[in-house]
């Protein structure tokens, strides 16, 4: 069984079995080659101290040297630790040798540790020399958080009357919120190592351990390695503080020694020593009033640890718990203000009866107000969320029953929510009872605005639905009562509100007896939907009422582009008109849009015969050939699939060009005359004129229409090569082909304007292309004169013999190299 914690080891040596080299040295049992992978990937192999240690350290010098911690997430679950430290020589005598030990967490962010308790953790291995690299072995035990960095020692830490960090500390929070969120990364300048993990436990433990989770960060780095930080994400990176004036300019530098000039939130930013500004945020500001005692900031970690308790601790915003300790606790009033911003805009959900919950409609209670205004306001104040959430019930709530805001020009002001529909929460269900009778007595216009409101607020409920059937949409069939109505509702409804609208008037009334303006005003803004969107869409829902909408719309007042089109053919299947197979065989279509009319219904073979024969080639043209084989209830169009099917390897390998040419080829004949050959796709006429050929070698019929095919060039070209790589792969029979062009030879010798038609024409090119291609002695004469007897019927001996002077006559002519085909004859058009 897998744990949570996989280790390895990476530093240049070499034992018996291995040259010295930089190589992994040890891994723990449980570690895949991917996450090897992924822990090696982070490791520096270049450490560079400020403080170099000794030629020869003592172990005191050696306990308290140079080491780094780096950490961040691999992906959503997974992250990796890097603990490296300087080991001295390699085995080689080489100096500057590193030393790393590498943790993977499996499940990152589970548990109360924040990663920078790992500093100085007694697990990490910290091997010097030659000698000791070689016999480190990973412990038994993954290391453990350590006592370098505690919520005690960051308090000392932060509130040290010795040096004042606290400015210093308000900046680097709101820096680190902003590369949180996609912001540039900070660059700390320090002292030392120990500095920077206190400056980093100080940010993680004023936010939660989830979120401290992704938090990346290394303790040491150098200026010149600051693009590596940057590839691997690191959000804070420490470097010694005379690096930073080496750092790129596209990082917000902040040094631990200068001043940093504190801002104003909502007024002026902090700056940094350089003149960086930084966006002062409610962390900081609320940072600023907890943290002016030990004690009371003591708590206030405490606090935060145990109100991410009460959530799940996943993206929570960096800002959220302290706020919550803020808002609970009167001695931090001052910072109330902010405290209740940040939970009004960041607060998880949580369980109607938590303490969070709680505390979001305390904090709401004041920004609601009493009036519709007042909580339309915070509606446009807050983001998704619990706060969000009674904001909009309780807006929605005093909407309704305001009949001076229900009567404002345009629409009705709604946080809209078009792709999500939900019941309406027990407090508007309630409040919606009277509204809606109060709209249905002011009539429909009064009732459409009410659901207009309602419905692009996500608010589903079937009253609502019943009384925009009930009271609107008659209106909209009363020829003399729609235009004033759509005078007064033109710019006040929403599209999911004329959507409702139309999935009534389209599922329970005639669609030919609405006016062309009310379909024109109900599809505004409307687009047909992608014929793979329909395949789970049900009648009414938005995305098939989309589609009928469209179609009955393009029905009536013409298409406006391809969407419309094809979603008025699947509206004339739907609606049972009886032009939906009229319609469908007029016209090439995308496949897929022919299937996607059809749905579940089956398809009428003559309606796919244009399509399959002029549409280009794809996967959606394959499916519905196969799916006209399958319906199998049109002769023409199921010969039409065979050709989109089989390919002329296949047509003769599967033994159709012997059991079915005879019977396809009056169909194809059909489906030409039909269609016309102008509409024929290049792809249909190749393999056509192809299986021509193919049947004229065997003496079986062909489409006399196929001819035709070939005046165009590419198409004989291309039939040519077909039929040579038929003949090169011996997959048709060349004495076959010879026995036929010999007959052709026979009666006209070789004159190219005696040719009959297209199809002998490439018979003759592959014929010429069997005697450049083979030699003479692999071509049975005996055989290709009996296969011209039997062509002509004449299976006696003198016909043979005379047939025999015929091919050698031919053969005389061999030409010298392959040759193409005549790319225009007699018969072409």
């Amino acid at each position: 069984m897998t744990g949570r914690y996989g280790q390895l080891t990476y530093t240049s040596f070499d034992t018996a079995a291995h040259m010295g080299g930089w190589q992994v040295k040890e891994t723990s049992a449980d570690l895949s080659p991917d996450e090897v992978h992924a822990l090696t990937s982070g490791v520096r192999t270049v450490f560079r101290p400020a403080q170099p240690l000794p030629a020869y350290p003592t172990p005191e010098q050696l306990d308290r040297g140079p080491r780094r911690l780096a950490y961040g997430r691999l992906d959503r679950r997974r992250a990796g630790y890097w603990h490296t430290v300087p080991s001295g020589s390699d085995s080689t005598g080489r100096p500057g040798n590193v030393f790393a030990h590498a943790l993977l967490d499996r499940a990152a962010g589970d548990g109360a540790d924040r990663p920078i308790q790992w500093w100085r953790s007694d697990g990490w291995l910290c091997p010097y020399g030659p000698l000791a690299v070689g016999a480190a072995a990973l412990p038994g035990t993954p290391p453990a958080p350590g006592t370098a960095v505690t919520k005690d020692s960051v308090v000392r830490f932060a509130l040290d009357p010795d040096a004042w960090r606290l400015a210093t500390l308000f900046g680097l929070l709101d820096a680190v919120a902003a590369a949180l969120d996609g912001g540039p990364p900070v660059v700390l300048g320090v002292e030392s190592a120990d500095s920077a993990a206190q400056w980093i436990g100080l940010v993680s433990f004023l936010m939660s351990a989830g979120t401290a989770a992704r938090l990346h960060f290394s303790t040491f780095d150098r200026a010149d390695q600051l693009t590596l930080a940057r590839q691997s994400g690191q959000h804070l990176t420490a470097v010694p503080v005379d690096d930073l004036e080496h750092v790129p300019d596209d990082v917000v530098a902040i040094s631990e020694h200068a001043t940093l000039s504190l801002g104003e939130l909502d007024h002026e930013p902090h700056r940094t020593a350089d003149g960086r500004a930084i966006t002062v945020t409610p962390w900081s500001a609320m940072a600023q009033v907890v943290l002016l005692d030990a004690e009371g900031a003591r708590s206030v970690l405490d606090d935060i640890d145990h109100y991410a308790a009460q959530v799940a601790d996943a993206g929570l915003h960096p800002a959220w718990p302290l706020a919550m300790s803020v808002a609970h606790r009167d001695e931090f009033a001052d910072a109330l203000t902010e405290a209740y911003a940040v939970i009004a805009a960041h607060s998880p959900r949580a369980a109607s009866d938590s303490v969070t919950a709680r505390t979001v409609a305390e904090v709401m209670r004041n920004a609601l107000g009493t009036s519709t205004a007042d909580a339309w306001k915070a509606v446009q104040d807050t983001v998704d969320g619990p706060a969000a959430d009674l904001a909009d019930v309780t807006y929605l709530c005093r909407a309704v029953a305001d009949e001076d805001w229900l009567s404002r020009p345009g629409r009705i002001p709604a946080r809209e929510r078009d792709s999500e529909r939900r019941p309406p929460p027990r407090e508007l269900r309630e409040s919606l009872g009277p509204a809606l009778a109060a709209a249905q007595a002011g009539g429909a216009h009064r009732v459409a605005r009410l659901a207009d409101l309602l419905l692009r607020s996500g608010i589903d409920d079937d009253r609502v639905s019943a009384a925009l059937r009930t009271e609107v949409a008659p209106k909209l069939m009363d020829s003399e009562a729609a235009p004033a109505l759509l005078e007064a509702l033109r710019e006040s409804l929403g599209a999911p509100t004329r959507l409702a609208l139309a999935a009534t008037l389209l599922q329970d009334g005639d669609a030919t007896a609405v006016n062309g303006d009310v379909f024109d005003w109900l599809a505004e803004g409307v687009r047909a939907p992608a014929p793979h969107d329909l395949r789970e869409a049900r009648p009414g829902d938005p995305v098939w009422t989309a589609a009928a909408l469209r179609g009955a719309r393009t029905v009536q007042r013409g298409a406006v582009d391809q969407a419309d089109r094809w979603a008025s053919l699947w509206w004339l299947r739907v609606s049972g008109s009886e032009r939906f197979e009229e319609v469908a065989g007029s016209s090439v279509w995308h496949p897929d849009e022919l299937l996607a009319a059809v749905g579940d219904s089956a398809l009428p073979g003559a309606a796919a015969v244009r399509t399959l024969a002029g549409a280009p080639p794809s996967a959606a043209l394959e499916r519905l050939a196969q799916t006209v084989l399958r319906a199998n209830n049109d002769d023409v169009a199921v010969a039409c699939a065979a050709v989109r099917i089989f390919d002329p390897r296949g047509w003769i390998e599967q033994g159709y060009a012997a059991s079915h040419q005879s019977a396809y080829a009056p169909l194809w004949e059909r489906a030409l005359e039909s269609t016309g050959t102008d509409a024929v796709h290049r792809d249909f006429a190749v393999r056509l004129v192809t299986f021509a050929a193919i049947a004229l070698a065997a003496g079986q019929p062909y489409p006399p229409s196929s001819a035709l095919l070939t005046a165009e060039p590419r198409v004989a070209a291309d039939a040519f090569g077909q039929l040579a790589a038929l003949l090169d792969g011996y997959v048709l029979n060349a004495m076959s082909v010879l026995a036929v062009a010999a007959l052709r030879f026979a009666h006209n010798g070789d004159d190219p304007a005696a040719v009959t038609d297209g199809i002998e024409e490439l018979i003759w090119q592959g014929a010429r292309h069997v005697m450049a291609t083979r030699r003479p002695e692999s071509i049975d004469i005996g055989v290709v004169a009996a296969t011209m007897a039997r062509l002509t019927g004449e299976p006696n001996d003198g016909a043979v013999r005379r047939h025999r002077k015929t091919v050698l006559k031919l053969l005389a002519r061999r030409p010298e190299a392959p040759t193409a085909p005549i790319a225009r004859t007699r018969w072409s058009r």
